[in-house]
């Protein structure tokens, strides 16, 4: 298999290998492996993506990890930036760089936020629309948000 990369994509300072790419992505100083494909409107900064990862329209990754047979659905932000805050509020472009992990095969449901710093474990699920802000174990699944949110063991949620 070769590279299908769309005439619209923008490659800065990064490398990819046998890849698909489409349109109006952009890719700044990352590395993507082999077989990943990446679909319409991403944008993914100073990461590293291993082998087979699908990362769906819409979805911005920056300062993160992301392990083979990683699925990450559309509109998702993987955000391994922060900023300090003071009494005076946020330290105006003090970017804090904590990255993002994801194991592999990890599941991110469309419009999931995971914030900076967090580590997600090997065949862990995390729900369309959740947030998640702290470290999640191994086959774990995380629905909903803080302060409400649910983290279970896949296992135990789906009934096996």
């Amino acid at each position: 298999m070769g590279s299908d990369i769309d005439e619209a994509v923008r490659l800065v300072y990064s490398t990819t290998r046998n890849v698909l790419i489409r349109e109006y992505t952009t890719i700044h100083d990352s590395e993507i492996g082999d077989g990943c494909r990446i679909y319409e409107r991403c944008s993914i900064k100073k990461s590293y993506v291993s082998e087979e990862v699908d990362i769906n329209a819409g979805s911005y990754v920056e300062n993160a990890e992301i392990g083979p047979k990683v699925q990450i659905g559309p509109n998702c932000s993987v955000v391994g930036v922060t900023h300090e805050l003071r009494d005076q509020g946020m330290v105006f472009r003090d970017d804090i760089f904590e990255r993002v992990i994801l194991h592999d095969r990890v599941f991110v449901g469309a419009n999931a936020v995971l914030g900076p710093g967090v580590e997600i474990g090997s065949g862990s699920v995390i729900a369309a629309g959740a947030t998640v802000t702290q470290d999640i174990d191994s086959g774990m699944i995380v629905l909903g948000s803080p302060p409400g949110q649910q983290i279970e063991e896949l296992d135990d949620w789906i009934g096996d």
